[in-house]
């Protein structure tokens, strides 16, 4: 029991010490800070894209190219023009090579810029030649010719075998060429064509150090030859596939194309 007088005398007391609570934020504040922070962001990507905009368009619409590092590294010749001078260092006389290659258009050889006697090589121009005065109207390939006596030339082909009289029509003559690399054909047809034209056809594809009076060429003019007739810049593509038939279908495939699979054409002369 209490009596009132005790009651009275108690002495307030402090209350017992609390963490202090933190003071809630007002409600909404921190998506005020969010939405503010974006508004930044967007100010300065609007000016940003402003001046940016159309190199940033460009970039991210510009199509991916893949390419492989490899395929793009620059062709090495050395061992290979090593391995041909190899093969021919204990052989008579000078070996001229020249390669182009089409699809990458690396470009090596050994001697390939020497005038070499031109031998039979001097036959593809007069085959072209033949083309081009056909396409132009100017020849009939189916116009006959018979041979004579003083026709013929000793040497490869077999028209040299054959009877006086023999009739033959010019693009028989043009086939022996290709086919037999046949010397009489050759002189049929540069009488018939003229040395003035072939020299010109020679000079128009570029082979500067082709001469027929000299009967001399390069690797390099005859690898020019065989660029522009593969790409199909100088005749007709039915002409061109007649020309590099008679080229390819010859009586001499056991030599050049020896050791190269029959799958593959190899055209020569």
């Amino acid at each position: 029991m209490i009596f009132k007088a005790e009651q009275e005398a108690i002495p307030e007391v402090k209350p017992l010490l609390k963490r202090p609570r933190k003071k809630q934020p007002p409600k909404g504040g921190r998506w005020s800070i969010v939405i503010f922070f974006l508004l930044t962001l967007l100010a300065i990507a609007s000016v940003y894209l402003k001046t940016n905009l159309p190199v940033f368009w460009q970039k991210i619409t510009a199509p991916l190219i893949i390419s492989n590092k490899q395929a793009n590294l620059r062709f090495e010749a050395t061992s290979v023009l090593d391995q041909i001078q190899s093969l021919t260092k204990d052989l008579r006389g000078k070996y001229g090579v020249y390669v182009y290659e089409l699809d990458d258009k690396n470009q090596y050889g050994v001697y390939q810029n020497e005038k070499f006697p031109a031998a039979s090589l001097m036959k593809l121009p007069v085959m072209l030649l033949f083309y081009q005065e056909l396409e132009e109207g100017k020849i009939d390939p189916e116009a006959k010719y018979t041979l004579k006596e003083n026709d013929k030339v000793l040497g490869a082909g077999i028209l040299q075998g054959k009877s006086v009289g023999t009739v033959y029509t010019y693009r028989q003559l043009v086939e022996y060429l290709g086919q037999y690399s046949d010397n009489t054909a050759f002189k049929v047809m540069r009488q018939i064509l003229g040395d003035e034209k072939i020299q010109q056809t020679i000079d128009d594809l570029g082979m500067t150090k082709t001469s027929l009076e000299d009967f001399e060429t390069s690797p390099t003019d005859i690898g020019l030859f065989f660029q522009k007739l593969y790409q199909g810049k100088i005749i007709t593509t039915e002409n061109r596939l007649e020309l590099l038939d008679f080229l390819t279908k010859t009586a001499y495939e056991d030599w050049l194309p020896a050791g190269v699979s029959k799958k593959i054409k190899v055209a020569h002369k």
